[in-house]
Order: structure tokens, then sequence, then C-alpha cells
């Protein structure tokens, strides 16, 4: 029998072709394969890790609404967040007066004049309301030496010091014993940039009634509009808060049963720009 040509030509191409299906298959289509899965890698421990940090133990089905909702809840915590900072910050700061001081370049007979002024006016506020006031307590008042590193941090910390003895002389405490203004002004000023928060601790003793102490630790974290919305004794325009550090109270004699001696540590806080 004799075969056509035709045939002998489809029966040499076919091999030839599944040879180069073949070739095809080895040398494009496995390395595809295989470089695709290389590339599914990172995806696939991606999302593993993913299901691990949402606790979900089924990494082929992860709940992609629950993530969108905790984003969302996450974005609504750092807004709260963002909110309460930047009121606390509104909240610590000083009087404008003191910020321009502070910002200024420090002046030692500036602030000296006004240290002076501000003893006598205590001074003055003492006499009026009857209160004892020892002497040390007026040469406690934050003054400047060599070892004072930020000077104008001083302007701060006269601002506090003389916010808490107004605030006690008008709470009409009987008697103001000692004053202690912590020397932390002797601190280098922080090379790191997040450090802005300076804590400046004061500590008082004084002797007064329960009724004049209760009124006095009322007073110091509240600003002057909550001071008077309160209806409690009347405190500096620009008065900054004061927060208690620690409280000790004692009662003075069995024969005064209304009077307590008090030792008293606050802290002001100010923050750097």
């Amino acid at each position: 029998m004799k075969i056509p040509f035709s045939e002998y030509q489809r029966r040499g191409i076919v091999p030839l072709a599944g040879l180069v299906l073949a070739a095809y298959y080895l040398l494009v289509l496995l390395p595809l394969s295989r470089r695709a899965e290389s590339l599914d890698e990172p995806l696939q421990k991606a999302w593993q890790k993913l299901s691990f940090s949402l606790d979900q133990t089924n990494t082929t089905a992860i709940d992609f609404l629950q993530i969108t909702n905790q984003l969302s809840e996450t974005r609504q915590a750092l807004l709260i967040l963002d909110n309460a900072k930047q009121q606390a910050t509104a909240r610590l700061q000083p009087g404008a007066a003191v910020r321009t001081k502070m910002h200024a370049d420090f002046s030692l007979v500036e602030y000296a004049n006004e240290r002076s002024k501000q003893l006598e006016e205590l001074g003055n506020l003492a006499k009026q309301d009857q209160v004892a006031v020892e002497p040390a307590v007026f040469d406690s008042f934050p003054t400047h030496t060599a070892d004072v590193k930020q000077p104008a941090l001083l302007w701060a910390a006269l601002s506090l010091t003389d916010t808490l003895l107004q605030t006690a002389l008008r709470c009409k405490v009987a008697a103001i014993h000692s004053l202690e203004v912590a020397p932390v002004l002797t601190n280098a000023p922080p090379t790191n940039s997040m450090e802005r928060l300076v804590e400046i601790p004061l500590q008082l003793e004084f002797t007064g009634s329960a009724t004049s102490a209760v009124r006095l630790l009322q007073c110091l974290p509240l600003r002057a509009d909550e001071i008077r919305a309160a209806a409690l004794p009347e405190a500096p325009a620009d008065k900054p808060p004061l927060f208690v550090d620690r409280l000790v109270v004692q009662k003075q004699s069995a024969d005064k049963p209304d009077e307590v001696h008090v030792w008293l540590r606050a802290v002001g806080f100010v923050l750097r720009e």
C-alpha cells in the first residue's frame, strides 16, 4: 500500500509539535510557575502574619470588614488622643506674659525686679490677710545663680511659686512656715527634642484650719475662670495649674481640733517649645 506524501508530512509534524510543546513547558511555563510561586511566598507570609495578628486561625478567610472597623476605631481614638493632647497643652501653658518672657533673651535685671515686685506684693497680701509668713519663705523664691543652666525656666518657676503662695494666702491659712523650690533648673537642656515637658516641684509647709487647707487643695489645679465658677477665693488672672504630688496632714492639737499642720508637695509643668 502506497502512503501519500502528505501523510508522511502529518506524521512528522505531530512528534515535532509535541517536542516543541514539551520544550515550551520546560523552558517557559515551568520557570514561570516557579517564579510565580516565589513571588507569592512573601504574600503568603504576610497573609499568615496578618491572620496571627488578628488572632484568626483560619488563614484562608480573613475578616476584612473587622479590619476596616478596627482601623476606623483606631483613627477615632487617635483623633480623641490628639484633641486631649491639645487641651492638656493649652491647660499646662503658663500665662501669655510669662511665655513672652521665656521666649525672649533672659535679662537678670528684669528678673530680679519682677522677683522683688512679687515678694513685696505677697508681703502686703500676707499683712492684709493676717497670715504669718516666716522670713525664710521669701528667701526661698527662685534665684538666678551660676548653676542655673536654663534661665528662661526661672520665669515659669517664679510664676508657679507666686501662684502657690498667693493661693495659700487667699485661702487664709494661718501661717506659712517653709517653702522649697527644687533646683531642677540646674540641669542642662535635654538634647532629645521629644523631652518637652519640664516638671517644677514646690514644697510648702503651713498651718491653718481644715477648711482653708481643703480650699487650697481645691484651687491648686484650677485656672482662674474655673476658680470663679466654683465660687472659690479669687486667683490671679493668669494662674497656672498646680498638681498635688504628696500631702501630709497632721492635726495640730486637741485644743484646736479644726487646725491642721500640712506638708504639701505640688508640681507645675512647663512645655518647652
